[in-house]
């Protein structure tokens, strides 16, 4: 052990000052010239470009970016790179960003996740306490019973899941996805990545080399002037060979079969996130090593760092990451960060060195470090502790292409077996071994020849050199306890506690402590977690293995899976009026809506006092010809068609063939061979697939032909007592109650417009009339209407409104009133279903339902208290406190003056008149009634006269 004295009057509890920024470094990838402002906490702060937001902070000072995820113990930095554990921060909206990667920009509001009030006083940091109420499995052994407290339970557990926050609203975040066929993919940009590249694009392959990082080079970016020397000349190579794409700042996320390649890429302009779906005739897989941390008691308070993660900081950053340093190194890097450290003005308090029998025992402070207890007991006052003590082959890739590592006692590692490897899959650098960056270069060159005449079915095999794994002691852990996972604060106590439980298998031990399960995947602890099981239940850790890696090898968004949006997004014709007169827009579906024009009650009471127009181009249209369209329609619809006469329009429901309800309209007889079939909005592409499919599937023979016309008519709807006042002003067609009856259907002229189609129906429970003009006109149309009808006070009203105006009438909704297992007779069918037909979709299932008699029932809803509208999936209880049903449609009524909603509930609760409990979000319960489904005109006598 090396051991230096103390300075007169320094102590290891003397603070970082306000900046900790070095003067210039050989290698530093910041931009002095230029300042960048962003908050911390509400804070105000400044880096440079270039700077990632760990390391601004860590220039102004910070040591504690987080709390840890169980124990909400202070976490600072440990890798200094997009692993680090101890950096995952609140960024705007966006959560879990990894601040120790994720370049600061402009104006960036950055905030601790998950800590309250703050992130110096935490709360919950009192789980420290309960540390022996939380142990291994807790969750296994815990909230199982009484099952009536779950409920509470969730309530707790939700309160400590570890994330951010997001809003709900859907942001300006872009994502893309491209298709590329490189001949040969390399996963990692370090001085073996380039290599290979370099000479497989020679070779005369098409080349993608991938970096996690925003520079290529690897750990000659934070090396030595002889380092820095062949990364600029490594560099200047790929930039000057046309055959190599470069993307940094991306990620190789996964290996399928026949090397498919995910690619997540960041740092695009306008993009988000793009995932490039690669598929390379070879893919050569050179990540170089990862440090890995020492497992000791205390090893996770703030100033323990890893070697690479101090070169990191002074030389990438130029931030000074201590005051007063104790070093374990055990191999060349470590020595390394002795030199670095001590360059950047940070006194050596001690060198300790494994190699000669030296150790750190354990590591003491509050919040911070203060002090390091040797393997002997002496205790030296220090703020930093670097660790240098071993390395892991990130061999996830290979793992995907069927390798399984073997692990080599004299490293200290598992290294990837070439032997089951398949022939598209090579692999380059450290991984393998270890050598000097000419060895690493010349082994990852022939690699890369290798992999260009794969790809290329070249005749002569390259011979590639071997590369060794340099000798190293096993360091894994000093037994005196410290945290194996750092993301999910499992500890070596946890490992063992599973062990001695019966979990004896590395993969049981994963599950039952999650070790290994949190963000940074087992690249960090697997090593550790593998030797402390060998340990605990006496094998050797080759024996022990490892656990599986499976894709993804790195974290991806959901916004990058989906990609960008691929759905059109229409319009109907009268949109510009809706936009000219304030309407707020709803997405639904492909369409955009109006779904209000400021007063949705109000809207409504111009409907049922007057007279109002709605836009309801969007519903599905279905334009049926031939002879044989009634046995089509009695073979998809529950009910009877065969009699339906010319001029007569009929409500329908489909079913599906487990009898659940598909879709829902109403279908026109315009000619002897001619209907006009209908849909709901969300539902015209499925009913025009389902109605294609049974006829060029189960009856080609049947003379039936279909066209799609939705968007070939402008559709408007026009209710209210005043609605035939107001289009017999602009139509020929008449409208009297005898010459136009309830559910009929006429064609005629509209404002000058000749074929329009007229039907009189009534899903708003008014006198209404749907017209169907052609397209082109059917802003025109909609125009004259509001001009004719201003002496009668004609309003437009939008989709909210004419929900509460169907909801108030008893109409369902498909999809909100039923779901994926809402069978015919639970949505309220019972008329309509005719069981007596020969044949219908779903007629099997229908009938044994009909039959058993079990089925929920959907019935109408009166909270007592009208005041409050219980929120749609508010579940309804039984009596003796379980679920009994949902509501599925709620409002306030302003026909009625209070709330009401409909519900699908038990069949032994569904009578009139019953009370039920409905238990609202936020956990009250309020008393409700049965009611009839009608709640306004349950005789239908106003969209009937």
């Amino acid at each position: 052990m090396s051991l230096l004295p103390l300075s007169r009057g320094t102590r290891g509890t003397r603070a970082i000052p306000d900046s900790a920024r070095l003067g210039p470094q050989p290698g530093e990838v910041i931009d002095r010239g230029r300042s960048v402002p962003f908050t911390w906490n509400g804070a105000a702060h400044s880096a440079h470009p270039g700077d990632t937001i760990a390391s601004a902070l860590a220039a102004a000072g910070v040591r504690v970016f987080s709390r840890s995820y169980k124990y909400h113990r202070p976490r600072g930095l440990l890798t200094a790179d997009y692993l680090d554990p101890g950096a995952f921060l609140q960024v705007g909206d966006e959560p879990n960003v990894r601040g120790a990667h994720r370049l600061v920009e402009p104006g960036m509001e950055v905030s601790s996740q998950n800590t309250w009030p703050s992130l110096r006083f935490d709360v919950k940091a009192v789980n420290q306490l309960a540390g022996r109420f939380l142990a291994t499995g807790f969750y296994y052994k815990t909230f199982i019973k009484p099952e009536p407290l779950w409920p509470l339970y969730e309530k707790v557990l939700r309160r400590f899941v570890h994330a951010g926050t997001i809003t709900p609203e859907v942001g300006a975040a872009y994502y893309d996805h491209r298709y590329a066929h490189p001949d040969v993919v390399v996963a990692g940009g370090g001085p073996a990545g380039m290599a290979a590249a370099l000479a497989a694009a020679r070779g005369g392959a098409s080349v993608m080399l991938v970096e996690e990082n925003h520079h290529l080079g690897g750990h000659l970016r934070y090396g030595d002037t002889a380092d820095l020397a062949a990364l600029a000349e490594l560099r200047a190579q790929v930039a000057g060979q046309p055959g190599i794409e470069v993307l940094t700042d991306s990620v190789v996320t996964g290996r399928f079969d026949d090397n498919w390649i995910p690619v997540v890429q960041r740092g695009l302009p306008g993009v988000t996130e793009r995932l490039i779906k690669a598929r390379a005739k070879t893919l050569i897989v050179a990540p170089g090593l990862i440090e890995r941390p020492y497992v000791f008691a205390g090893n996770d308070l703030p100033g323990v760092m890893l070697s690479t993660a101090v070169r990191r900081l002074i030389n990438l950053y130029a931030v000074k990451p201590g005051q007063r340093a104790v070093v374990l190194t055990a191999n060349p890097d470590g020595d390394a960060a002795v030199a670095d450290l001590a360059r950047a003005g940070v006194e050596i308090a001690a060198v300790l060195d494994p190699r000669r029998g030296d150790g750190v025992r354990a590591a003491h402070g509050h919040g911070g470090l203060r002090a390091v207890e040797t393997g002997t007991g002496q205790r030296i006052e220090a703020d930093l502790l670097v660790t240098a003590t071993g390395w892991t082959a990130p061999t996830s890739l290979l793992n995907q292409s069927g390798d399984r590592p073997i692990y080599d006692p004299a490293a200290a590692r598992f290294l990837p077996d070439p032997r089951r490897m398949p022939d598209n899959v090579l692999a380059a650098g450290g991984i393998v071994g270890d050598g000097t960056t000419a060895q690493l270069v010349e082994h990852a060159e022939a690699v890369g020849r290798e992999a260009a005449r794969r790809a290329t079915s070249g005749p002569t095999p390259v011979s590639v050199p071997e590369l060794k794994p340099a000798a190293h002691p096993e360091l894994f852990s000093a037994g005196t306890g410290g945290f194996v996972d750092f993301c999910e604060d499992v500890s070596a106590k946890d490992i063992t506690t599973a062990v001695a439980e019966g979990y004896d298998s590395v993969e049981l031990v994963k599950r039952y402590t999650t070790v290994t399960m949190g963000p940074t995947q087992g690249k960090l602890e697997t090593v550790n977690a593998v030797a402390l099981v060998a340990a605990a239940t006496g094998k050797s850790i080759a024996e022990t293995g490892t656990t599986t890696w499976r894709p993804v090898y790195s974290p991806v968004t959901l916004g990058a899976l989906a990609g960008r949006p691929h759905e059109p997004v229409r319009h109907s014709p009268m949109q510009p009026w809706h936009q000219r007169h304030g309407a707020t827009p709803l997405v639904a579906g492909q369409w955009i809506r109006p779904e209000h024009y400021g007063d949705p009650a109000a809207e409504v009471r111009a409907v049922r006092g007057g007279v109002g127009i709605i836009d309801v181009t969007p519903i599905g249209k279905l334009d049926l010809q031939g002879p044989d369209v009634p046995q089509l329609l009695n073979l998809l619809y529950v009910n009877k068609w065969s009699k339906l006469p010319i001029g007569r329009v009929r409500y329908g429901v489909m079913c599906a063939e487990d009898g659940v309800v598909l879709d829902d309209g109403v279908t026109g007889r315009l000619g002897e061979h001619h209907y006009l079939m209908s849909t709901t909005s969300s539902g015209a592409a499925t009913v025009w697939e389902w109605v294609e499919n049974w006829l060029q599937t189960a009856h080609p023979d049947w003379r039936v032909h279909v066209t799609p016309v939705t968007t070939a008519y402008a559709s408007i709807n026009i209710a209210g007592p005043r609605s035939r006042d107001l289009l017999s002003r602009l139509t020929d067609v008449d409208l009297s109650s005898d010459g136009f009856g309830y559910m009929n259907v006429r064609r005629g002229t509209v404002a000058g417009v000749a074929e329009c189609v007229l039907w009189r129906i009534g899903f708003t429970g008014e006198l209404s009339y749907e017209i169907h003009v052609p397209a082109s006109y059917g802003l025109h149309v909609w125009e004259q209407l509001m001009a004719s009808g201003a002496d009668l006070g004609v309003a437009p009203f939008g989709v909210e409104a004419q929900r509460i105006l169907r909801l108030e009438k008893g109409h369902v909704i498909v999809g909100q009133d039923t779901d994926g297992l809402t069978q015919g007779f639970t949505a309220g069918l019972d008329g309509l279903i005719k069981l007596d037909k020969t044949d219908f979709v779903g007629l099997p299932e229908l009938r044994w339902q009909h039959q058993r008699d079990e089925h929920p029932h959907l019935v109408g809803l009166r909270p007592l208290d009208g005041s409050v509208v219980p929120p749609e999936a508010s579940q309804i209880l039984d009596r003796s406190g379980g679920i009994a049903g949902r509501v599925t449609s709620s409002r306030m009524s302003p026909t009625l003056g209070r709330a009401i909603g409909l519900a699908q509930i038990d069949r032994d609760l569904a009578a009139v008149g019953t009370h039920v409990t409905v238990r609202l979000p936020d956990g009250r319960d309020i008393t409700a009634e049965i009611t009839d489904a009608v709640h306004v005109d349950p005789e239908g006598e106003r969209q009937r006269v």
